[in-house]
């Protein structure tokens, strides 16, 4: 029977059910800008080392540090 009334409890998922090791928590920040033709995000393109418009496709030709924010995930 599923038990509804348990509270989630953060640290019963901070350990591997198989080996016990503990678990660790990993963010990436990526840098993105502002899109000027569609107001979507921008992209670096490390190919062709300029920002690209995950919408439009437009591109910006400046340096990687012209990010106007970044993205934590």
């Amino acid at each position: 029977m599923i038990e509804y009334d348990r509270v989630y409890d953060e640290s019963e998922y901070s350990r591997c059910p198989y080996c016990s090791g503990e678990l660790e928590w990993v963010t990436i920040e990526q840098k993105v800008k502002d899109c000027p033709e569609c107001d979507c995000i921008m992209y670096w393109d490390e190919d062709d080392e300029c920002w690209e418009c995950s919408n439009c496709e437009h591109r910006i030709y400046s340096d990687e540090d012209d990010y106007d924010s970044i993205l934590e995930s």
